[in-house]
């Protein structure tokens, strides 16, 4: 019975009515006898398809200057193609509206693309969607007949009157278009000076988070926009997530706890393909988050660096539905690209600020181990420095050694009141035998020689023996009786002799001897370190002088 009334008023206003009212009666008709949900209607005007009216659960949009068809979906769909593919099946089932934002669970649409003719001159086309909970579908073209006849009748007769009435309406009014060419300029002026101001509030913000927040609530305060949100993702991982944003009460509320896998639908795809682009859509379903929180027009702006997208900002007019005009679409551009530009300045600062962070942690790294090294080197050094008190080759204390005994060996004989004894002691024509005998077995002669000595020298005297260079030894001794010192020397020097030890390049005695030189010194604190050796070695070289294998005493 309703769709009977529906159907005479139809007819009966279809003379008189005017094109958005005859929009509306055809698109209450169609919800009534098919349950449709959205209904887009598109008409070629001056060869290009445009939007002249859409429903979208039961809110009728009615687009007097008529707009750019793809302000319907938020991209560019070829509706003739379309129509074309489901001829024969008049309709076909997808899991997600053209003008649908989220798929929801256990929801499917059934479309219908029909194409509308005046005779054989075809005049645009008209979109149905409906929602099913299967795939079987319930839509025939036997039930849209008279929506063809209808408009065979109608439409382009309407479409000719509502533009003559535009035109005519133009005309009469040139007054009011410049009065609204002006009201233009200075809104848009006005969206510029907001704007400037926007972003010298931009300057005090230091981080994304914070950013975003001062974004968001001075585009809500500033340019009157109902309600807006700014998105990141990262395309590689295909994730989202959000920043600061309004809630359906238009407050300004924190939406870092939303984040998900970005929504695979064409509106997105549109959006990063279109770069530096606004994409409108038209009375589409508006969300927070997930949930459908009304209807209105819906803008996005993808904020890219360089090749790589950040995110979005998006906006719509849930609370106040105003109509969405030229210099407002200018001025949410332009704010996205300030945010962007922004956005883009901040991450640099931060990856600077974690890279100078991560340098100061290296640098204190670098610096422990730095410390760590010369604490190691010291050690080494000092390892080495007691290293050094040994002969390379031989294995005996060496003069280092001797010099670094010298002063405790003088302190000891001060203390014990005690003289003492230097002896100096040379092997005879070394040079000649090592160069004669080779390297190895003057080293096995000198660590012979050195037993010799130290056992003639026994356990009972105090003092220090070096193998100071090569083929001279330096023997300290602490004690004080003259006639034990001589024999101990001259004993070093016999007994060397009687081993017998051949050295061919000896031009005296033709086996290996000892020259030596001994003096017995007092020490007081005036005692001066490097004379005590020098005069043992005054008398070592007079021993050599006088034929060498001798002794040569103070």
């Amino acid at each position: 019975m309703e769709s009977a009334e529906v159907q005479q008023r139809c007819t009966a206003e279809d003379v008189s009515s005017t094109l958005d009212k005859w929009c509306e009666d055809i698109f209450s008709r169609l919800v009534c006898e098919n349950r449709i949900s959205n209904i887009a209607l598109f008409v070629l005007v001056d060869d290009k398809l445009k939007l002249i009216a859409s429903q979208t659960q039961d809110v009728f949009n009615f687009y007097p200057a008529f707009k750019p068809c793809e302000e319907y979906s938020g991209y560019y769909i070829d509706w003739e193609s379309l129509a074309n593919k489901h001829k024969q099946h008049f309709s076909f089932i997808s899991e997600l509206a053209f003008n649908g934002g989220w798929q929801q669970d256990n929801q499917l649409w059934e479309h219908a693309v029909i194409p509308l003719y005046k005779r054989e001159h075809r005049l645009g086309y008209l979109l149905v969607e409906a929602e099913t909970s299967t795939r079987e579908r319930r839509l025939s073209e036997k039930g849209f007949d008279w929506v063809r006849e209808n408009v065979d009748t109608h439409l382009k007769c309407k479409i000719l009157a509502h533009r003559l009435n535009q035109q005519n309406v133009n005309s009469r009014k040139s007054e009011l278009d410049l009065a609204l060419h002006n009201h233009t300029l200075a809104s848009q002026l006005g969206y510029l000076k907001n704007l400037h101001e926007i972003s010298l509030r931009f300057t005090k913000a230091t981080t994304i988070n914070s950013l975003c927040r001062i974004a968001v609530e001075l585009g809500r305060d500033k340019l009157q926009i109902d309600r807006m949100g700014i998105f990141l993702c990262d395309v590689e991982t295909h994730k989202m997530w959000g920043t600061w944003g309004t809630d359906p009460d238009g407050q300004v509320v924190d939406r870092s706890e939303f984040c998900q896998e970005m929504p695979n639908t064409l509106f997105m795809e549109e959006a990063f393909t279109k770069k530096n682009e606004l994409i409108v859509k038209e009375n589409v379903p508006l969300y927070f988050g997930k949930e459908q929180v009304g209807i209105g027009w819906n803008i996005m702006m993808a904020m890219w660096d360089g090749d790589e997208c950040i995110g979005w900002l998006a906006a719509d007019n849930l609370l106040y539905r105003t109509p969405l005009d030229e210099p407002k679409k200018e001025a949410i551009k332009l704010l996205a690209a300030s945010v962007c530009q922004k956005i883009v300045k901040l991450r640099h600062t931060e990856a600077s600020d974690a890279r100078y962070s991560q340098l100061v942690t290296i640098n204190s790294e670098r610096g422990s181990e730095l410390k760590a090294l010369k604490h190691k080197l010291f050690a080494k050094k000092r390892n080495e420095r007691w290293m050094g008190i040994t002969d390379v080759d031989t294995g005996l204390p060496n003069a280092l050694a001797m010099q670094m005994a010298l002063p405790g060996l003088l302190k000891q004989a001060r203390k014990e009141k005690q003289r003492i004894a230097a002896l100096s002691i040379d092997i005879d024509s070394f040079a000649g035998y090592r160069k004669f005998y080779g390297d190895m077995a003057a080293t096995n002669l000198v660590k012979k020689l050195a037993d010799v000595m130290e056992r003639q020298v026994g356990s009972h005297l105090s003092g220090m023996f070096a193998y100071s260079s090569p083929g001279t030894f330096s023997l300290l001794l602490l004690h004080d009786d003259d006639l034990m010192l001589r024999e101990v020397a001259e004993s070093m020097v016999h007994g060397v002799y009687h081993l017998n030890i051949p050295n061919k390049p000896s031009a005296n005695y033709q086996r290996v001897t000892l020259s030596l030189g001994m003096t017995l010194s007092s020490v007081s604190v005036f005692t001066r370190k490097l004379k005590i050796m020098k005069r043992a070695e005054k008398l070592k070289t007079t021993a050599i002088k006088l034929g060498q294998n001798r002794v040569c005493l103070d």
